[in-house]
């Protein structure tokens, strides 16, 4: 084998252990954070509750629905967060002139699609309080 041969087979060798042990290190610190936020979560039972209100808001908002002002769960400071959040959200389109609005004119040929519940029929109220009720049953870590 030449000078060139060997040094190319060299430089790929130390190529090869260099991306083997970035992607350990990648897997350790990922494990790590993910055990870090899993523990955080099961010992802060006010972070918890304030994710959990934070997903229910979020999920109001995208569906179109207010958020209530105030939420006697969370503190103060999420309450703010919240209206911060509430003021800077647009308002929505406003409707479209015909009366026939564009989800009536597109038909979507799709098995079970007319058995499926629309927006409208789903009560995100209902579902955010049947959710909280099963978290609040499951107290993990007594809190």
């Amino acid at each position: 084998m030449s000078f060139r041969e060997i040094y190319a087979n060299e430089v790929l060798e130390q190529r090869r252990t260099r991306a083997q042990r970035a992607r350990f290190w990648g897997k350790v610190v990922s494990l790590v954070l993910m055990l870090t936020i899993a523990v955080t979560l099961r010992t802060e039972p006010q972070l918890r509750r304030a994710l959990i209100s934070a997903a229910m808001a979020g999920a109001m908002q995208v569906t179109g629905r207010s958020v209530p002002a105030a939420t006697p769960d969370l503190p103060e400071r999420f309450q703010d967060g919240f209206q911060a959040m509430s003021a800077r959200t647009p308002a929505p389109a406003p409707a479209p002139a015909n009366s026939t609005g564009i989800r009536d004119r597109i038909k979507v040929n799709r098995p079970g699609a007319a058995l499926a519940p629309t927006p409208a029929q789903i009560d995100m109220q209902a579902v955010a309080q049947e959710l909280q009720n099963n978290l609040s049953s499951h107290r993990l870590n007594g809190g």
